[in-house]
């Protein structure tokens, strides 16, 4: 018995702390205001995510307008945790070392991309590991995460936050 409580309060723990969500950024220090257009042939999570991301980045001066001068990309995955993506010998997304719980990882990307030179001006990606979390409730704190960077990419960083 005291040994099932130990376990259950060591699993507990483990989804009790902080959330740590896992930023990249990267491209150009200065994207001038854009004209963004973007496929609005989506659904599911990916289409919420696009609709948080462009109200951020209409909030941060960019429009949404045609004839655009930037292409607007988002991609979003929910994967098991236990799972270890590779691309070639590159990892582009390894399993956590020490989680008890984490049973899905949640990430998202975002990419603008100038259409006159196909120059990635901007590329954002967020991820996080959830125990019980939907991927609907934590996209709005992923897309804050991944636009947070935009003007200014600072590479690879963590963020913590409280459940």
């Amino acid at each position: 018995m005291r040994t099932a409580l130990s376990v259950l309060i060591l699993l507990l723990a483990g989804c009790a702390g902080p959330v740590e969500t896992r930023v990249s950024s990267s491209g150009v220090t200065a994207v001038q205001a854009a004209r963004l257009s973007f496929d609005k042939d989506i659904s599911g999570p990916a289409a919420e995510a696009q609709r948080l991301i462009v109200k951020g980045l209409t909030d941060k001066g960019y429009h949404i307008a045609e004839p655009a001068d930037h292409s607007l990309q988002v991609s979003v995955s929910d994967r098991p945790s236990e799972l270890t993506l590779h691309a070639g010998d590159a990892v582009l997304g390894a399993a956590p070392k020490r989680k008890l719980c984490a049973a899905r990882e949640y990430r998202l990307g975002v990419t603008i991309t100038r259409l006159s030179d196909a120059m990635v001006a901007y590329h954002g990606d967020a991820a996080e590991y959830h125990c019980k979390q939907k991927l609907r409730d934590a996209l709005p704190f992923l897309v804050a995460a991944a636009l947070n960077d935009v003007g200014a990419p600072r590479g690879s960083y963590m963020v913590k936050r409280r459940r």
